[in-house]
């Protein structure tokens, strides 16, 4: 492993951030912060955002794995690393779109994990955890499919002489504390299926950590105005933590958006080497840009806006049953979703020449507040 991450790694100080790449603003801002702060930041795009040519590329600037590789390595950081985050089975718009069985949505995602190998990407997330077809998905069916993902990614990475480092999830984030007894036998099923076909051990394996995403807030327990059952989940964190580490591997955890700075200092204290974190820098993002169509009347552009958001239909899998957020506020959770629409890209250009006049450089204005978001992170996580 790079001795930049192991360093992150071996610091019982530190977590290590992984940033979810939503839009070129966020993935150029996490470049230019690792660079100047000189600490690692890995950028864990989904399938869903970033995906191969051959499946039909992703949300994200229309990349796909093989050009936002590219573009990232292009910047020469030695402190930015890539990942696949969720992939496997289902995680993806082409088998969603072709309605693929099992075995067709198997070897998609295995044909998606290849590409993510020859692309030079360092990390890959295996996560069978999405049902098909509206199966009943038992957790023995899970690993099932989650070993024999590992399997392929090993032997297609060995085969092409690449060093993956392999992370395992087994679960959607429920906002609950971690189930630690089947945590433990999950990590010996995994020791010894790794023993067995002397395959390399994960690097990380992802836990519930009381933390989960509903429109602008994380509802999970460590946000709720509950002491006990917060004490309760930091203990369980730290056993599994414990756990993780005796397996040989570290933990980590999704969704920490939106949590308060004092909960996010306490990730490398209860032992969570290493946290995900996207919507937030999504939201921070399309928040600055409804700022500036705010602020500079621009009306038209900002309806526009408003309405390409909402006929997406992508702000719809953050609500809550009972919801009742503004047309705004529906924006700012999906509004990043839509920054390559071709009519976004005419609204940001008017935008970008109305600011322009009054001396605003408008990608350096939304970088700007993107990079202090980030920094909030890291500064908790003990990186700067």
């Amino acid at each position: 492993m790079s001795e930049i991450l192991q360093r992150v790694l071996d610091n019982p100080n530190q977590t290590l951030l992984c940033c979810g790449p939503m839009s070129i603003n966020i993935v150029d801002s996490c470049v230019e912060i690792a660079e100047k702060e000189k600490f690692p930041i890995v950028l864990i795009a989904s399938r869903r955002q970033v995906e191969a040519e051959c499946l039909g590329r992703g949300y994200v600037n229309n990349w796909s794995t093989e050009e936002f590789v590219d573009y990232v390595r292009s910047k020469g950081s030695t402190y930015i690393f890539t990942a696949r985050d969720h992939g496997g089975p289902g995680q993806g718009p082409f088998e969603q779109k072709n309605n693929l069985d099992l075995q067709e949505s198997m070897n998609t995602a295995k044909k998606s994990f290849e590409v993510d190998i020859d692309s030079g990407m360092n990390f890959i997330h295996i996560d069978p955890s999405i049902p098909i077809r509206n199966e009943h998905l038992t957790f023995e069916k899970i690993v099932e499919r989650l070993f024999e993902l590992y399997g392929h990614v090993a032997e297609y990475s060995l085969s092409k002489g690449k060093r993956i480092f392999i992370e395992l999830g087994t679960e959607e984030q429920t906002g609950s504390p971690p189930n630690i007894q089947e945590f433990e036998r999950f990590l010996a099923q995994t020791e010894s299926f790794c023993r067995k076909n002397r395959f390399p051990k994960p690097t990380f394996t992802v836990v519930q950590t009381g933390t989960k995403v509903i429109e602008l807030r994380n509802v999970g327990i460590f946000e709720q105005n509950l002491p006990a059952a917060r004490l309760r989940t930091i203990e369980s964190i730290r056993k599994s933590a414990e756990i993780a580490f005796r397996y040989g591997c570290f933990l980590k955890e999704h969704n920490a958006d939106y949590l308060s700075t004092e909960n996010l200092s306490l990730r490398p204290k209860v032992g969570i080497k290493g946290s995900n974190v996207a919507p937030e820098f999504g939201m921070t993002e399309t928040k600055s840009l409804i700022h500036l169509l705010r602020t500079f009347e621009s009306e038209r552009e900002y309806n526009d806006f408003i309405r390409i958001v909402l006929m997406s239909d992508k702000w719809r899998k953050w609500m809550s049953p009972d919801t009742n957020t503004t047309l705004s506020e529906k924006a700012l959770v999906a509004g990043h979703y839509c920054y390559s629409y071709p009519e976004f890209v005419e609204i940001k250009s008017r935008l970008s020449e109305i600011v322009s006049r009054e001396g605003i450089d408008l990608n350096e204005y939304l970088k700007r507040n993107i990079k202090s978001s980030i920094l909030r992170f890291a500064s908790a996580f003990g990186l700067t």
